[in-house]
């Protein structure tokens, strides 16, 4: 299974001491799991912004699982009037890759993510039942 790590909790993520992160973190690396990117020019921004570190490390450590640019900027484009949120980009990522967890605080996006991906949302450690073995290609 993959997941979205979505920006406003890149720096909770990269906290080793955090409790509700360790649980995403031993997915990671004991089931094998993924986080989704895509080399979107709003995707790149968030990352720049706070998690340029963090996206070299999860390539490095091949905890990262790239998404065709081209498909999630398509994608986007048609869901830009469907989302209450300014993250149709996340759910474009999500709906591109397939994706149905979400780890993110942003309450608006949220609400975009179980409406139109269908999915669900974690944000502290008992959520880990959402962590499941990887089924990412």
């Amino acid at each position: 299974m993959c997941i979205i790590l979505d920006a406003n909790l890149f720096g909770a993520f990269d906290d080793p001491h955090n409790e509700d992160m360790k649980p995403v973190h031993q997915w990671l690396s004991k089931q094998h799991g993924k986080i989704v990117y895509s080399n979107t020019l709003k995707i790149r921004e968030e990352w720049s912004k706070g998690g340029s570190r963090l996206l070299e490390r999860l390539r490095q450590d091949g905890s990262l699982k790239l998404v065709s640019n081209a498909e999630v900027d398509e994608v986007e484009s048609r869901l830009a009037q469907r989302v209450e949120s300014d993250d149709a980009h996340i759910v474009a990522l999500a709906v591109v890759a397939g994706v149905k967890v979400l780890v993110s605080n942003d309450r608006a996006l949220h609400q975009d993510f179980k409406n139109i991906v269908r999915g669900k949302v974690y944000q502290r450690k008992s959520h880990v039942r959402l962590l499941r073995r990887d089924t990412c290609p």
